[in-house]
């Protein structure tokens, strides 16, 4: 750390929980980004457990936590989701699974069509990949290891493991052998470049800001 910030180089830290993004913050990271559980890919978690805080909580109480900027990550996809987070405290979101569908993502087409067709509940934690936690779209490699996940090697030796086998899906396209990393918006997903979809997200972070400010119950809006 001591070398990369001579260099100049910014330093930004995962957390899955508020105790992680202390750790964090004391260990002299420049930012945040706190994953919550809705979020696709590999958990960034570095605790012994594994904390399932949804994003929003998450925001909320990380940024109260700390003093550092904090970045959400986790379910968002559209420009609502990143007002949301911004409105909790963020100071920016992140986003994945929003772009794995546009044309310039590199992924197998069986991938995209998984991401477009699947529901959130399609969705789950799994070791069978990589030996660590990741969340992806259920498909028959994911079903066979996790009901027996005594079998399943910790990582790097697990991930080394389906290597071939992954290579193989990505040749034959094939969305049963892939690792299908995904988080719980992907039914949000849209087939958009990535050009056209910054400037949806863009637009629609604009409206969320003209929108009315909600009104508390018994009142009009003609009371403020």
């Amino acid at each position: 750390m001591q070398t990369i910030r001579k260099a100049g180089i910014t330093l930004i830290g995962t957390a899955t929980s508020t105790e992680e993004a202390r750790l964090l913050e004391h260990s002299g990271v420049d930012a945040i980004v706190v994953q919550g559980s809705e979020a696709g890919g590999h958990r960034g978690g570095f605790s012994n457990n594994t904390p399932m805080i949804g994003t929003l909580a998450l925001v909320s109480q990380a940024s109260a936590a700390v003093k550092v900027p904090v970045i959400a990550a986790g379910g968002i996809m559209n420009g609502q989701g990143v007002r949301a987070a911004l409105q909790l405290g963020a100071c920016a979101a992140q986003l994945g699974t929003a772009f794995l569908t546009c044309p310039e993502a590199t992924i197998p087409d069986s991938y995209k069509q998984a991401i477009l067709s699947s529901k959130a509940e399609q969705t789950r934690l799994t070791r069978a990949f990589s030996g660590r936690y990741a969340r992806g779209i259920t498909n028959r490699v994911m079903d066979i290891l996790d009901a027996q996940p005594d079998a399943i090697l910790p990582f790097p030796w697990q991930n080394n493991l389906t290597r071939p086998l992954r290579s193989a899906g990505a040749q034959a396209d094939n969305a049963n052998y892939l690792s299908l990393w995904a988080g719980q918006g992907l039914e949000q997903a849209r087939q958009l470049s990535a050009s056209q979809l910054m400037a949806a997200l863009i637009e629609e972070l604009r409206e969320t800001k003209k929108q009315s400010p909600l009104v508390a119950i018994g009142q009009t809006p003609h009371d403020h």
